[in-house]
């Protein structure tokens, strides 16, 4: 993997779980689309950047708990719906609670916010955050790369690099339709 594709994942990861809407796995599809291992290898640093990203938000609601609930519903696709959809997902633990919601559409950074306002230790939600988040991203990765293959030469890369786009881009466009902007 070169080093640019680890720095774009890390910066990535660790932005969409702060403010930043748009998750690690569109760079990841593209990733794997070319190379598989690649990918992993960055859905792990985008997963280890993300609990860094997380870490950030658990310390700013754990001090500033209204200050950074108002500046979530701020972020694109978040709304009171989604803190009350995280503690009901927390109601069955930390960890069952965020991998549900990493296979839900539910933002990770809202998991984060809920840890640190509700005295949820901060290196209990750390170390648990790759091991939540990483799934998602290693089944994303290779379901790409599955895909990917199955087209074979009957698709150019720059054919599949723009069918992922596209698919990324009515993703979104559901998923905000759902969620509100």
């Amino acid at each position: 993997m070169r080093p640019g594709s680890k720095t774009l994942a890390a910066l990535w990861g660790f932005a969409e779980a702060t403010l930043f809407f748009v998750v690690p796995d569109v760079l990841l599809t593209g990733l794997a689309l070319r190379s598989l291992k690649r990918a992993l290898c960055a859905a792990l640093v985008a997963a280890l950047a993300a609990a860094v990203g997380g870490a950030l938000i658990w310390t700013c609601a754990h001090y500033a708990p209204h200050t950074s609930r108002s500046v979530l519903l701020q972020v694109p696709g978040i709304s009171e719906n989604t803190f009350a959809t995280v503690q009901l997902y927390l109601e069955s633990g930390l960890f069952q609670g965020m991998l549900r919601g990493a296979f839900s559409g539910v933002p990770y950074k809202i998991f984060a916010a809920e840890a640190g306002m509700n005295g949820t230790s901060l290196w209990v939600f750390a170390l648990l955050s790759p091991l939540a988040r990483l799934p998602r991203f290693v089944v994303v990765c290779m379901a790409t790369w599955a895909l990917s293959r199955l087209a074979g030469e009957r698709l150019s890369m720059g054919a599949k690099v723009a069918l992922s786009l596209a698919l990324w881009v009515v993703f979104y466009v559901f998923y905000f339709a759902m969620a509100g902007w």
